[in-house]
């Protein structure tokens, strides 16, 4: 088989953009960040008693490792959870093909844990910075107590 040097140099030039089209990734061309700042790694304690976290503003870069240890302190089964957020406060003008909700990761859940129970969990926060996030309890008995589902998880 006799392949041009045009068929080379095409077959080339395909791998080598295919390889900087991946390395890029869709969360970086789709929401390129707003500060110049990610990743770190940030270790949050927080307490959660039958009323509510010990701390309601978690706040770190995105891209970044995040370890969350809970204990409870109260008297019932609580949990943690970090929800979803609309990016277009920060990205108003989300590329075609882009999301508009930003999540993240389903790692970043503790189930309900047993009162004077603690658990640590570690993963990465999202991409999209500029935006808060909620947190709440993942005991569905804690969705009517305001103090277990009004955290905010800001990344810079």
């Amino acid at each position: 088989m006799n392949i041009g040097r045009g068929s080379c140099a095409l077959a080339f030039l395909s791998v080598a953009l295919l390889a900087c089209e991946s390395s890029t990734g869709g969360s970086a061309s789709c929401y390129p960040d707003n500060d110049g700042i990610n990743g770190g790694s940030y270790t949050f304690d927080l307490t959660v008693d039958d009323t509510g976290f010990s701390k309601l503003v978690l706040s770190t870069q995105n891209d970044a490792q995040a370890t969350v240890t809970l204990q409870n302190t109260g008297t019932k089964p609580h949990g943690f959870t970090v929800g979803c957020t609309s990016v277009l406060p920060s990205y108003p003008d989300p590329p075609a093909g882009c999301s508009t909700t930003a999540c993240f990761p389903s790692d970043a859940t503790i189930a309900p844990l047993t009162p004077g129970a603690s658990k640590t969990i570690t993963f990465d926060t999202p991409t999209p910075d500029g935006l808060i996030y909620p947190f709440k309890s993942t005991e569905p008995d804690d969705s009517g107590v305001a103090g277990l589902n009004d955290g905010q998880w800001t990344l810079m």
